[in-house]
């Protein structure tokens, strides 16, 4: 089943002539449950389930640097992430998925004709850059729960959101540390009122409290 509406919200305002081309275009791929893929360049928006770009190291770790689950979408061009960071991407299905993809070629000849397209492309791209520099940034602090602090901040602020579905392991990954340290850390930012948390869910209790946090254990970090 085609659902235009979710997988490219502009679509209303397209005509006739665009909506064929954008279906023919489209592909269909099935992800297993575990399942390395190809990183073929294009756009993925994901039908059902939850992929993740990883960040693959000639050592063999790998570490999730982007992530698509239900009704979310991602841009995969591997000249432009190498041009960004030095990555070397891999896609990982978390669970049994289905993604509907364009490759990148038929995406970029549907931006000559397509205006709205253009202008979602780059509010993507700058979505994901800010997603991976969150992820790099935060990796360079020493303190893990200020790290864990600036991290929920800035997804916040990226999502325009206060509230995040992410899992202690995600974070763990995310910020290169255990899940028993993210549990740890995400208690004390409980205690001290930031953060509530559900199942698999995040939610800051108040933005300025939580810069004022990060602010402080930056000064307590350099003994100010």
């Amino acid at each position: 089943m085609f659902l235009p509406d979710q997988g490219f919200p502009f679509w209303g305002s397209l005509s006739e002539l665009q909506q064929e081309r954008i279906r023919n275009y489209t592909v269909i791929r099935q992800f297993h449950a575990g399942e390395y893929q190809d990183k073929t360049p294009g756009y993925y928006w994901v039908y059902d389930g939850d992929i993740a770009l990883l960040s693959c190291h000639s050592s063999g770790r790998r570490r999730t640097i982007l992530e698509a689950r239900e009704f979310e979408t991602m841009f995969l061009t591997v000249p432009f992430l190498k041009e960004i960071a030095p990555i070397n991407p891999e896609l990982y299905a978390r669970k049994a998925s289905e993604v509907w993809f364009i490759p990148r070629d038929n995406w970029f000849e549907l931006l000559e004709s397509v205006r709205e397209l253009k202008r979602f492309t780059i509010d993507l791209l700058s979505d994901q850059m800010a997603a991976m520099a969150i992820g790099m940034g935060a990796r360079m602090e020493k303190d893990i729960s200020q790290r864990l602090s600036i991290y929920l901040l800035r997804l916040c602020n990226i999502r325009k959101t206060t509230s995040i579905s992410v899992s202690h392991e995600e974070l763990a990954e995310m910020l290169g540390t255990t899940r028993e340290a993210i549990t740890r850390n995400i208690s004390i930012l409980k205690d001290n009122g930031l953060v509530v948390t559900g199942r698999n869910k995040i939610s800051i209790v108040n933005m300025q409290a939580m810069r004022e946090y990060i602010n402080q254990t930056t000064d307590d970090e350099h003994g100010g």
